[in-house]
């Protein structure tokens, strides 16, 4: 094995040494050969390694930690947690001048060099000739200072029916959220993104709907299962969108490897602080946007949360209609207390105006007396002045 590790030193060696025709030559090597090298690799491990005890295994494993720094995107973070652990750091890089304490500087070229973000993505999921001498690889992003030896982490992350393990993603509900977001900030061609959400839709719906996962720490095996789940991942960040968030639930639903999703936040754990940048190249994670998108997003979303309102309907139905009932009940006994209500004061109004009936009745006749005094009255008055007068004369 120390032989092998020599051999591939000093190709790697060569390679920084060669003219830079020669360079481009070795780059021009399918990327295939990489899946390849990736499952050589992990075919290597001896099947008495398989049936050792778990103790024994983890305690003996060969990790490595490593992180892919292209086009000077961020600063290279010294691990101090290096100083600690038996694993190796190896950080792999663009840059010559580059330099470091706690990582092992290893030099390569963009296999796509208009398409730094995409080069990086092959060393992120697939990884490196160099890393078949390891068990296990521990993959950060650049902007991530471990707090946590890498042993540890393997212990936490990597039980024994899992081959790869990585945190949930603490601030998304769901995969459509982190498209949503990667179109917001422009990260990303607009129409590819929107290619892939279509597609998805359409044929992988449970891809959408799946918690997402974080990308900024990925603890792997180097086992066939794991090569080919990554090959699938690439596939997708080739195919569609470069912002490999949004494909890794899909390839890893498709391609059914046993993984674990920890429970974590992203920003600040016990193991990890993310993200610590320095001198962070912006516009490099950026894509010229674009004014148009589908309708599929919107009917993606409204169909989200009709299911997120019958599920509320569900979780309070049987007590709505509980309390429903009894608000019902409640209200019938006001209604029929209302209308008994109703009917007293109607018997009241109908008492009232038979006594006004009947004032205006005693009224009506007391007017027709006084008026028939009064003629009476002028009758009489009438009579006795006639007779008066002839006694006079």
């Amino acid at each position: 094995m120390a032989l092998c590790e020599q051999a591939l030193r000093e190709v790697t060696a060569d390679e920084a040494r060669g003219s830079r025709d020669e360079r481009a030559h070795q780059i021009s090597v399918p990327i295939r050969a990489v899946y390849d090298s990736r499952r050589r690799g992990a075919d290597r491990a001896s099947p008495i390694g398989w049936l050792a005890s778990s103790a024994f295994r983890k305690a003996s494993m060969k990790i490595c930690v490593y992180t892919v720094l292209l086009g000077g995107y961020d600063a290279l973070l010294d691990q101090s947690v290096a100083v600690d652990s038996g694993a190796d750091f190896v950080c792999f890089t663009d840059d010559p001048g580059l330099a470091s304490d706690t990582w092992r500087i290893e030099l390569i070229e963009p296999i796509f060099p208009q398409d730094l973000h995409r080069s990086s993505r092959v060393y992120k999921i697939l990884g490196h000739p160099l890393l078949d001498a390891y068990d296990v690889t521990v993959c950060i992003d650049a902007s991530v200072r471990l707090r946590a030896t890498p042993e540890r982490i393997v212990e936490e992350f990597l039980t024994d029916d899992v081959q790869m393990a990585l945190a949930e993603h603490s601030y998304r509900d769901s995969v459509l959220d982190e498209f949503d977001e990667v179109v917001r900030l422009n990260y990303d061609d607009r129409s590819r993104v929107y290619e892939q959400l279509t597609d998805y839709a359409v044929h992988h719906p449970d891809a959408l709907s799946a918690k997402p996962l974080w990308g900024g720490l990925l603890v792997r095996r180097r086992s066939p299962r794991v090569a080919d789940a990554m090959r699938a991942w690439f596939d997708q960040v080739l195919r569609y969108s470069r912002r490999d968030q949004l494909s890794l639930p899909h390839a890893l639903q498709t391609t059914g490897l046993p993984y674990r999703a920890v429970p974590l936040d992203n920003f600040n754990s016990h193991i990890h602080e993310w993200p610590v940048i320095t001198n962070r190249k912006i516009s490099l994670g950026k894509a010229p946007a674009l004014s148009s998108g589908p309708m599929i997003a919107e009917v993606q979303r409204g169909r989200r949360r009709i299911a997120e309102l019958e599920q509320e309907l569900r979780e309070v139905g049987h007590e709505a209609v509980l309390t429903v009932r009894e608000e019902n009940a409640c209200l019938r006994v006001q209604i029929d207390q209302g209308t008994a209500e109703r009917a007293r004061l109607e018997a009241q109004l109908d008492a009232l105006r038979r006594r006004m009936w009947e004032n205006e009745r005693v009224f009506a006749r007391s007017r027709s007396i006084s008026g028939s005094t009064r003629n009476l009255f002028s009758a009489l008055a009438h009579k006795l002045t006639r007779r008066r007068r002839p006694a006079d004369g």
